[in-house]
């Protein structure tokens, strides 16, 4: 089944979903096709230098170089030490639960598997809990040019990750309304621990200190991992239905919300929450805006993908943010900040922009799409 896993490095990006930011090397999952591996040790010149064939894909985390994705409802343990030959190391199947049928097309069966398709102007009315833009029932260190990826941490994942890692563990939303618990000790050998009720309709996970903030169509359920192996409810948020992705640090949690999707619901809104008290989380202020998706913060800086722009705020308070800059973007989707670099994923590739200087946001690279 995956003796193809290892496709053409020159495979283009047709359609990027999540981001996964590790060491010098940015993974983007091609929806449903599998993973680009680009070499950023010169983000003005990035070079992709590999393309995992992952027919179902939508998730990546990466421990040392033992790179994790799904593959429709199974979880893969892939040692990358060479981008270019990755090797299986391991699987744990039927993990994904909700994602036993994809169409018409059983996941689990080993004698076959989607590995291309056709698009044609076809109309065909059926409904899901998967979404196609990858939210999962629904995305800067340097280090020397020719390294292959780091064995020394794990990576920084975008805030519409449906799987991370923390702590020895690896947290996955493996069913609509669960998560699933994977000990990850032994890296290249990943081993099911648990699946527990996390809440309803979730989509998104974030993780901060000893925390998992799971993002859902209702709110955000918020866990305490100090017992990596064992969750415990802190606290939850309750909005309006919609898609509903989050970010937090010690004091607030962001939320957007954004209509016009499988979610339903017509919210377009920032939520900044007082989580400082997280068994009592408040809503501190909602602000209104087109239509926002991923998010990410870099000290007082707050970047959130709204409809054709990524809008850069001055969070320092809060209660009170600032609109700063808007970076111009064809339906931005996700994004990672950090060492005053800016990774975005756009409906037409990806971005990168050094914003040292707030005042004039300096594009670096663009990676484009090809259809």
């Amino acid at each position: 089944m995956l003796a193809s896993i290892n496709g053409d490095a020159n495979t283009a990006i047709q359609q990027a979903g999540k981001l996964y930011i590790k060491d010098n090397f940015i993974y983007v999952n091609e929806v449903n096709k599998g993973i680009h591996i680009i070499n950023n040790s010169n983000p003005s010149k990035p070079v992709q230098v590999a393309f995992l064939s992952i027919p179902g894909n939508l998730d990546i985390a990466i421990k040392g170089n033992i790179l994790y994705a799904d593959m429709y409802d199974e979880l893969l343990a892939l040692d990358i030490t060479d981008p270019h030959h990755a090797i299986l190391t391991n699987s744990i199947k039927n993990f994904f639960t909700d994602r036993a049928f994809i169409g018409n097309y059983i996941a689990n069966d080993s004698n076959q598997v989607v590995v291309d398709w056709n698009q044609k102007d076809t109309t065909v009315e059926w409904t899901t809990t998967i979404d196609p833009g990858g939210c999962n029932g629904c995305f800067f260190e340097t280090l020397n040019s020719s390294a292959a990826p780091s064995a020394k941490s794990t990576g920084t994942a975008g805030s519409m990750a449906g799987m991370v890692l923390m702590n020895n563990y690896l947290y996955a939303i493996n069913e609509m309304h669960s998560l699933g618990i994977v000990d990850v000790s032994n890296a290249s050998n990943p081993k099911l621990d648990s699946s527990f009720f996390a809440g309803y309709d979730l989509e998104t996970i974030y993780p901060f200190e000893d925390k998992l903030f799971l993002g859902s169509m209702e709110g955000v359920f918020m866990y305490d991992v100090s017992d990596p192996a064992h969750p415990v409810s802190a606290g939850q948020f309750t909005h309006g239905t919609a898609c509903d992705p989050v970010i937090a640090d010690a004091s607030y949690a962001y939320v957007t919300l954004h209509s016009g999707s499988y979610c339903g619901g017509d919210a377009n809104e920032l939520d900044v929450v007082d989580i400082s008290n997280i068994s009592n989380s408040q809503l501190l202020r909602s602000y209104k805006l087109q239509s926002p998706k991923g998010l990410s913060k870099d000290g007082t800086l707050l970047f959130v993908c709204d409809s054709t722009n990524v809008k850069v705020f001055n969070a320092a308070n809060p209660s009170a943010l600032v609109l700063m800059q808007s970076i111009a973007s064809k339906s931005p989707y996700d994004v990672i900040s950090g060492n005053k670099k800016l990774i975005v994923v756009t409906a037409d590739g990806l971005y990168q922009y050094d914003y040292s200087n707030i005042n004039a946001i300096k594009l670096l690279s663009f990676i484009a799409a090809k259809r």
